[in-house]
């Protein structure tokens, strides 16, 4: 079963789907290398206006990395060397010359709340959960998405967040500018939330987006993601990463 699938359809959205979700599309080493290589071939298609990454399944858009491959004994160069192809892919992601949209189709955590605020903007249900746990794991944000919401929502909003690393429910994520809307499931669909920039022409959106990236302090922004994951990185070994990641493992092994 392909891990990530992509498509474009007749309109101009390219859709990036996160395809493991008997695993709450945790994100494997695999899975980053076709992540990247799809950003990489929409960025290059000449018919996409849109891009939107999604999950497959209705009860995780993604729950981060996969922690069989980001588990509690690796040295903190074995971590820096796991996380860092995902800072690429967020970087990517980030600096993208169109709009890029998250439809949480599910719950976000950790990673997969990094990979969402890379995106332009961010889709959610009505009943969706969002947080940036790696807080309770004993570590920080490890693919430089900590970077990357503190350039989208207040520096106070997003402090707070990544220092209680609690979830928040999609009022919540909307008060504090995280989530642009929130929707019925049925209605999360590029049709449905996508075409008034649909109408645009590539050219039209290409200038707009730039405009944005403009806006943004993405001054040295790859420089200080990589920083950040060196930084998640130096907690790997840490016994209270090592402790969390057990006790994780072994709750879910129950369940």
């Amino acid at each position: 079963m392909e891990k990530i699938i992509t498509t474009l359809d007749a309109r101009g959205t390219g859709t990036i789907l996160l395809n493991r979700y008997d695993k709450m599309n945790a994100v494997t080493r695999e899975m980053c290398e076709g992540l990247l290589k799809a950003v990489l071939d929409f960025k290059a298609n000449p018919n996409l206006k849109c891009l939107v990454i999604t999950g497959a399944g209705q009860q995780s858009f993604c729950a981060g990395g996969d922690l069989l491959e980001l588990h509690g004994d690796l040295t903190e160069e074995e971590a820096y060397t796991r996380l860092i192809p995902m800072k690429q892919v967020l970087y990517e992601l980030a600096v993208f010359p169109l709009p890029t949209y998250a439809f949480l189709n599910g719950d976000a955590r950790g990673g997969g709340c990094e990979i969402a605020t890379a995106c332009d903007f961010r889709y959610g249900k009505h009943d969706g959960k969002y947080g940036f746990i790696q807080g309770k794991l004993g570590i920080t944000p490890g693919w430089g998405g900590g970077e990357l919401l503190y350039r989208k929502i207040s520096a106070d909003r997003a402090a707070h967040w990544l220092m209680d690393s609690e979830m928040y429910d999609s009022e919540r994520a909307y008060q504090i500018g995280w989530l642009h809307k929130i929707v019925a499931k049925e209605h999360l669909t590029p049709d449905y939330l996508l075409s008034p920039f649909l109408e645009k022409t590539q050219t039209q959106l290409k200038i707009f987006k730039s405009q944005l990236l403009r806006s943004l302090p993405f001054t040295d922004l790859s420089k200080e993601m990589d920083e950040e994951v060196r930084r998640c990185a130096s907690l790997w070994e840490s016994e209270e990463h090592i402790k969390a990641v057990k006790n994780f493992i072994r709750t879910r092994k129950k369940s």
